[in-house]
């Protein structure tokens, strides 16, 4: 006969009911973390007596709502709310003060702007809490109000063009400690590459990125806001520190499609800084070789100082007529540069074969998914660019051939081909899956994608920007200014007296460009064209993705608004266009002095569908690229 279990009691801790109100300021105003789109107000709490002490502007709280605990931000707390029957804070998550002034009032901004919640900027702008930091702060006895210092910049905003012959990131670093004599200085940069790279040149700067482990990066960010005249290297979610005394923000790269944040609600570094600079008066600088086209834009209307060293360089062009890899009278010079020194080619793609055709019917080789099949090396299988499935024994599904013919060479087929035109001489592939830092040693064949070049001492012989027709055919808006940069860049790596060969049409501009070390004879040519096309930087855009069957109805009921002058006149309605799946996208596009009006009217729709419960619809306000 079975034992029967003794009985246990299940222990339930009641939770507390407050009901003494502090006697003093006895009321806060707080962001909640609602997790919805439409909730993005202000709310206003009790504070209990039992925390009067411990409850200040600027720290994270636990409050009641919609029947679940969630966490808050404190704003402001008041001795009055025009609101009756509050609830009370049901607990301090920590005392220490992780958003200064200036920050809230930044939030508050760039969540009008980007209309969001700005719950979704703070979970970009402050790292997750860690007790543990917190715990050894308060054994520390440090202070945890944080005040803005008075700053003493004068505002300006330019763009500081880069030089040939010179190590960028070396500049950089020996105008940040120029800088940092009138005050702290915050460096934003794309990659954890480049800022490994800037931290070998200022070991003692504070950093700030994602890949810091939690505990890392919570304890360097309350260090940022709390200490004086540091310099400070980052990376996109940097741009929201405010150290006490910031005067000086520098962001390298502008353009880099990395400076964008891929989540909701998709905001981006340089727009930021403007911001920034325009409420704080920093001196905001941009470094990099080739501005993008907004920036372009400002520099033009005279709103942002261009800064550029006089230089020349030895640029020659050789047209490529028949798709061949290297033109036949570009073999000369580059064996000449090899005697003195290692070559570098710069390359439009990673990888081996970015596309294969059947050599019999000539179409596409593609998987079920719709994926093109591509090669990653001369021996592998053809593999799909989308779902990974591998094609070992591959038949065209036209003709049941089984030859394949490579179409877009690779970096790794660039290796193999320029290998064998010049041989003797060791070939070095660097990319973003096999990047190479340095070149030392003997006379190399260097072969790069875009921004994966290494580092050679004193320069290189010569750099060869191979492919330019496929470098500047993209059809994206933002391909002439990728390309144009990454021929800047490479161009800048070659040592003085050094050559730059360029397989591209001899009428091409950037060859005048590159010659005079000036972007301005490219992009004014891209200005105008976007100009006349009434586009963007000269309109301001924003993308509403949503399920397909509903982006007809979407797009024509933004077509009865602009006839009904809800939105305004200036508004263009671009699409639906199918974007794979079930996905479209519907484009809009208003003048810069519509356009807030634009986004308030595409807020209020977002939340009238919140609301009545209807799919969610993702917005993004001036996105890297329309396409």
């Amino acid at each position: 006969m079975a034992t029967a279990r003794p009985l246990r009691l299940k222990r339930e801790e009641a939770k507390r009911v407050d009901s003494a109100q502090a006697k003093q300021a006895a009321f806060v105003k707080v962001w909640v973390d609602t997790s919805v789109s439409h909730l993005d107000g202000t709310y206003d709490y009790l504070v209990p007596e039992r925390l009067t002490n411990s409850v200040h502007p600027g720290i994270r709280i636990g409050v009641p709502f919609a029947g679940r605990d969630v966490e808050a931000l404190v704003l402001e707390r008041t001795d009055k709310s025009e609101i009756t029957n509050l609830k009370f804070i049901s607990s301090v998550i920590s005392e220490e003060v992780v958003a200064t002034p200036t920050l809230i009032n930044l939030v508050s901004l760039i969540a009008k702007r980007w209309i969001c919640n700005p719950y979704d900027l703070i979970k970009s702008a402050i790292p997750a809490r860690v007790a543990s930091v917190d715990k050894a702060l308060a054994i520390e006895g440090r202070s945890s109000k944080v005040q803005d210092l008075v700053k003493k910049a004068q505002g300006e905003v330019t763009y500081l063009h880069l030089a040939p012959h010179e190590d960028p990131l070396k500049r950089l670093s020996e105008f940040a400690v120029k800088a940092q004599v009138k005050g702290s200085v915050l460096i934003i940069v794309p990659e954890d590459r480049e800022l490994e790279l800037l931290k070998a040149e200022l070991p003692d700067a504070l950093i700030l990125t994602s890949s810091l482990s939690r505990t890392q990066r919570y304890a360097n960010y309350l260090t940022a806001i709390t200490s004086s005249n540091q310099i400070i290297i980052g990376t996109r979610s940097a741009i929201f520190l405010t150290p006490p005394d910031l005067t000086t923000l520098i962001i390298y790269r502008e353009n880099s499609q990395s400076h964008y944040e891929p989540r909701h609600p998709g905001w981006n570094v340089r727009d930021v800084a403007l911001l920034r600079q325009s409420e704080e008066e920093l001196n905001l600088y941009f470094v990099g070789y080739s501005p993008s086209l907004e920036m372009a834009r400002a520099i033009e209307s005279g709103s942002v100082k261009f800064l550029s060293k006089k230089a020349r360089l030895q640029v020659s062009t050789f047209p490529q007529g028949n798709s061949e890899l290297l033109p036949e009278r570009i073999f000369s010079p580059i064996r000449r540069a090899l005697k003195s020194g290692s070559v570098l080619f710069l390359v439009p793609k990673k990888g081996y074969a970015s596309a294969l055709m059947c050599k019999k019917c000539r179409n596409l080789a593609t998987c079920s998914c719709g994926g093109k099949l591509s090669r990653s090396s001369q021996s592998s299988s053809p593999a799909c660019v989308h779902c990974s499935n591998d094609f070992s024994n591959w038949k065209c599904k036209w003709c049941n051939e089984d030859k394949l013919v490579l179409l877009g060479r690779g970096a790794i087929r660039h290796a193999e081909e320029i290998g064998r035109a010049f041989p003797g001489f060791q070939v070095i592939n660097s990319d973003a899956d096999t990047p190479v830092k340095e070149i030392t040693g003997k006379n190399s064949l260097v072969i790069s994608t875009q921004g994966m070049a290494p580092i050679c001492e004193g320069g290189y012989a010569a750099v060869v920007l191979l492919e330019g027709g496929s470098f500047f055919s993209y059809s994206d808006l933002r391909g002439q200014e990728r390309s144009r940069e990454a021929f800047f860049e490479a161009a800048g790596q070659v040592k003085i007296g050094g050559s730059v060969l360029v397989a591209i049409d001899t009428s091409h501009p950037i060859s005048a460009a590159l010659a005079s070390w000036n972007p301005a004879h490219m992009y004014k040519r891209e200005l105008a064209d976007l100009e006349l096309l009434d586009l963007p930087p000269f309109t301001r855009s924003l993308t509403i993705d949503l399920v397909t069957r509903e982006a007809s109805a979407v797009a024509d009921g933004f077509k009865k608004a602009l006839l009904d002058s809800r939105i305004p006149a200036s508004t263009k309605i671009l699409g639906p266009s199918i974007r794979g799946g079930d996905k479209a996208r519907i484009i809009l596009t208003a003048s810069l002095n519509d356009f807030l009006q634009l986004t308030q009217f595409v807020s209020e729709f977002v939340k009238h569908r919140a609301i009545a419960k209807k799919e969610a619809i993702q917005v993004r306000i001036g996105p890297y690229s329309l396409s």
